[in-house]
């Protein structure tokens, strides 16, 4: 009886897979980066009853903008459907005789399945990533330093606060399929990946900074290099995400660089008392306390 079973279950099986899918995803979920797909059927569909992890060779794979599609089999990325439009999927694995595949594909599918008591020895998905740019994402990093001024031979300990918003998408989808989502369900969420993107970039951001201090660089002037370090930041990020995740900086917009209050005013006594040693200094600052000085004592008398 077994053997009858599976020889039924075989052949059933393989003429129930020989109809071609389609597969959309007319819109990845907000806080997604990537879904598995779901064959598209309706009312009128014939193809209700073929393996849920069998795709047909000759299939059709439907990708909208900011999206790519993966052809997974085995576990293994085998396509990438990069292009907006309709896409055809290809496998040697299971044809089908509505393309290309006719009886002798349909007799060896039907060997293979039997060998297996009746069931498909394939695993086949198709896997939606959303490649789009995901903004808004906030940093906020404290950074301990020794600040350089080559202009007055002065260095100061100090803490920076540096803060702003950073933007990302997925730039190797195939890297980001075998690296974060290579599971059941393929759904990964933002939530569960940003921060440890966020440390990261901090990281980097800290590292950065650091150096440019190193070169001398004041507290007043670090505001005017953060185009630069922003851009020697994403290089260094990208080399490292896209080989290890197949994530990409897209843009890091510093909104913030300043001194926390304490430093900062520490940073102008010390400037004060620096500028009373220059005997020209010290005269124009004397000369302008005297000025206030009689302003103030002449608006009393009104």
């Amino acid at each position: 009886m077994g053997i009858i079973k599976a020889a039924t279950g075989s052949v059933g099986g393989v003429m129930a897979d020989q109809w071609l899918e389609v597969y959309t995803c007319n819109s990845i979920p907000e806080g997604y980066l990537s879904v598995r797909a779901e064959k598209k059927t309706g009312e009128r569909s014939s193809n209700t009853k073929g393996e849920e992890n069998v795709i047909s060779d000759g299939s059709t794979v439907i990708v909208h903008p900011g999206q790519c599609a993966l052809a997974i089999d085995k576990g293994k990325v085998t396509g990438v459907f990069d292009q907006p439009g309709e896409n055809v999927y290809h496998t040697d694995r299971s044809p089908s005789i509505f393309h290309k595949g006719g009886l002798k594909g349909v007799l060896r599918q039907s060997f293979d399945r039997f060998g297996y008591g009746g069931i498909a020895a394939v695993y086949q998905v198709i896997m939606y990533i959303d490649t789009r740019e995901h903004f808004a994402n906030p940093f906020s990093v404290r950074i301990p330093l020794r600040l350089r001024d080559t202009n007055r031979d002065m260095e100061l300990d100090a803490t920076l606060t540096v803060g702003g918003m950073f933007s990302f998408r997925i730039a190797d989808p195939a890297v980001f399929y075998a690296r974060v989502c290579g599971n059941s369900t393929g759904a990964v969420e933002i939530k569960t990946v940003l921060p440890t993107l966020t440390a990261e970039l901090e990281i980097v951001l800290r590292q950065t900074l650091s150096k440019f201090c190193q070169k001398g660089t004041t507290a007043y002037d670090l505001g005017s290099s953060a185009f630069e370090m922003t851009d020697q930041a994403t290089a260094i990020i990208d080399e490292k995400w896209i080989a290890e995740r197949g994530f990409a900086i897209s843009s890091i917009g510093i909104d913030e660089i300043r001194l926390m209050r304490y430093d900062k005013n520490l940073l102008q006594s010390v400037e004060m008392a620096r500028a009373l040693t220059d005997p020209t200094l010290a005269a124009a600052t004397l000369v302008g306390a005297t000025a206030q000085a009689m302003q103030d004592a002449a608006k009393s008398h009104l």
